[in-house]
């Protein structure tokens, strides 16, 4: 096995600990539904299990769901592809039948992971100053508007683990930041202010960023989603590529409090 699929092999392992399937089940083109529950090893995002949420690493799908939402999950999962199922079409039907419980899509994401092995160069230009898990909560967390890297949140057991600040003059220009979403995987946001993008430093920071994360003995991994052609770009640049796409539903009037 090389080291790019080990690192594939601990994605399909944890999203089969998220999805309580087995890694097998993401690398086959049948799709499946089982039933939402929490257990140990998945993704800390949320306290309780999702009511419907779904994913495909670009064959069949999976599918885990509140006993409410069973039916509906295998009548979709039984007439359409694993690629359907993310489609507009699809995703109205979804919203449609989430809406009865009081429910709609709160997010669609693909998710990333980089190249390997991985090689980063610094270049010369920008000062960059690495942060530990407490020095953040020090030093970072009354640094504002960087909310796409920190969480700004010590409490949660999903933390702020790592961050590398791109810093011009004693300004923080630019900020990445890695949470650890589980034992396996750590995910990496960014943020560059306004008047310093497109000029490469958030690519530069997600690298930087990757080469520490797997320093520390986790596997980075980076989110977006498909309207976000910026963040795309972001992934590409730093040697991130898309591997699994996922949707998860939350309560309408929690997505849309102003409606």
């Amino acid at each position: 096995m090389t080291f790019k699929n080990e690192i594939i092999a601990t994605a399909a392992a944890q999203l089969a600990s998220d999805y309580c399937c087995s890694a097998e089940d993401f690398l086959s083109f049948r799709n499946k539904v089982t039933l939402s529950r929490k257990a140990e090893g998945q993704r800390w995002f949320k306290p309780e299990p999702s009511f419907f949420k779904a994913a495909a690493m670009g064959r069949g799908t999976i599918i885990t769901a509140a006993s409410e939402m069973l039916e509906f999950s295998s009548e979709l999962a039984s007439k359409y592809t694993g690629s359907e199922i993310f489609d507009e079409q699809r995703k109205w039907l979804i919203n449609r039948k989430l809406a009865e419980f009081g429910k709609a899509i709160a997010f669609n994401s693909i998710f990333y992971l980089p190249v390997t092995p991985y090689k980063y160069t610094a270049r010369d230009g920008f000062k960059f100053k690495f942060y530990e898990e407490d020095e953040i909560v020090r030093e970072l967390y009354s640094v504002k508007g960087f909310d796409n890297a920190l969480m700004y949140n010590a409490d949660n057991p999903r933390r702020d683990v790592l961050a590398v600040c791109a810093v011009n003059g004693g300004k923080i220009v630019g900020m990445a930041g890695a949470s650890n979403d589980s034992a396996r995987l750590w995910q990496i946001g960014i943020d560059v202010v306004p008047e310093y993008r497109n000029m490469g430093i958030g690519s530069e920071l997600v690298s930087a960023l990757t080469q520490a994360v797997f320093m520390h003995g986790a596997v980075p991994y980076y989110s977006t989603w498909s309207g976000n052609i910026a963040s795309q770009n972001t992934a590409r640049r730093a040697g991130y590529y898309p591997v699994w796409t996922e949707i998860d539903a939350g309560d309408i009037d929690k997505l849309f409090p102003n409606i």
